[in-house]
């Protein structure tokens, strides 16, 4: 059958007719920004649309300050409604480098605003130390100076303390330093410099070790806590002042046999060709019966390699574990042999029936490490004589 003369012509590529009015009124919707929301595609009885005829739209004026810079406004003075854009990451906006902090990444910085970062509970019932870090480059000397301690927490109701700090520098010195004993003080002030003899390259490997000490006259010192600072973690350019919280002890630490430690100082007198060792006192000695006091005395040999040639011991001292004798041991020595020498101390118990018991001992010499290294060469450049402590070890 064919269409009539007044049957519409349909489109091959339409799938439905469309009035030609609809047509006409889409394609003026989307040529207009927004509408009202009454308004319908299917009111038939709207005409031919046109921007006019849309009762949703504003009238629009442009107004300008005396900058010259244009302001939109409606017909009704309220500015126009904000259009909706797409939102933009801020990774996409530029980066201002003016209002980058550069202090914030810079090193020396950050280990400050770590220092004074507010120290853990745990550390502030233990306490705190103060102490200062100086390190030359030319004579590879790091001094190290414990001010003041504060906050220390007593271990019984008495309130108070006799606190001291043994200091060491870990692997390369482990000998311990040590403060002089406060007494009945939780804020003991120390104001001691130490010296530890490293290398630069050997620096950053290092670590600083400070224990603090409860002093007991009549029984064994109680360990109140550690500090262990990793030098690398350190800006040495210039001294460093810090403030650190006291840790408690490690385990394996705290379960360490302290043998005690003796004081003793050397001289060597050229012209006459004589050495001489003073013993002053010990502390901290432990008889091998737990309960019992010691009568120690100290024997003193020179040995060449490895053999002894010359020995000689002080007097009894009894019933004490912290024992004094102040006596001048002399030995008769040449300069060139004294090069070539070591000495050892063995501090001893003696016994009424049987052999007597080996409390701790200590040997310095040219292979001695840290504090007993330094004590040595004193001795061999033949500067004066000072008393330093040293810790026994059983070997």
């Amino acid at each position: 059958m064919g269409s009539s003369p007044s049957s519409p012509v349909r489109d091959v590529t339409e799938k439905f007719w469309v009035p030609p009015a609809v047509i006409e009124r889409k394609r003026a919707q989307s040529l207009v920004p927004a509408l009202s929301h009454h308004d319908s595609d299917d009111d038939p009885s709207s005409g031919p649309v046109t921007p006019g005829s849309l009762s949703g739209l504003r009238e629009m004026t442009f107004t300008f300050s005396n900058e010259g810079v244009g302001i939109v406004t409606g017909s009704d003075g309220l500015p126009p409604l904000p259009s909706h854009r797409p939102r933009r990451a801020s990774m996409q906006d530029a980066i201002d480098l003016r209002k980058i902090d550069t202090k914030l990444y810079d090193r020396k910085h950050m280990l400050q605003r770590q220092h004074s970062l507010p120290l853990s509970r745990e550390e502030e019932n233990l306490g705190s130390v103060n102490f200062s870090l100086t390190y030359n480059k030319e004579t590879h000397l790091l001094t190290v100076n414990i001010i003041q301690a504060a906050d220390l927490t007593p271990r019984d109701n008495c309130g108070n303390l006799d606190p001291y700090c043994k200091v060491s520098l870990l692997p390369s010195h482990r000998s311990q330093l040590q403060t002089k004993v406060h007494n009945k003080t939780v804020n003991p002030k120390f104001d001691e410099e130490f010296i530890f003899d490293v290398s630069p390259h050997k620096l950053p490997f290092c670590s600083l070790e400070i224990l603090l000490l409860d002093f007991d006259q009549f029984s064994r010192h109680e360990i109140i806590g550690q500090i262990k600072l990793l030098l690398d973690c350190v800006d040495l350019q210039e001294q460093a002042v810090l403030w650190k919280g006291i840790s408690p002890i490690e385990k394996s630490k705290s379960k360490d046999k302290d043998y005690g430690d003796i004081m003793f100082s050397m001289t060597f007198l050229s012209s006459a060709e004589r050495l001489t060792v003073v013993v002053t006192k010990a502390r901290n000695l432990h008889h091998l019966e737990e309960g019992k006091l010691l009568d120690a005395y100290v024997k003193v040999s020179l040995l060449h390699k490895g053999k002894r040639v010359k020995k000689k011991k002080t007097s009894v001292v009894h019933q004490s574990q912290n024992p004094t004798w102040n006596e001048a041991l002399v030995f008769s020595v040449s300069r060139e042999t004294l090069r070539h020498l070591s000495m050892e101390m063995m501090v001893c118990h003696e016994n009424k029936l049987g052999n007597d018991n080996l409390i701790g001992r200590i040997r310095i010499g040219n292979e001695s490490e840290g504090d007993e290294r330094v004590h040595w060469n004193d001795l061999i450049s033949f500067r004066s004589a000072m008393a330093r402590w040293h810790p026994l070890s059983p070997l």
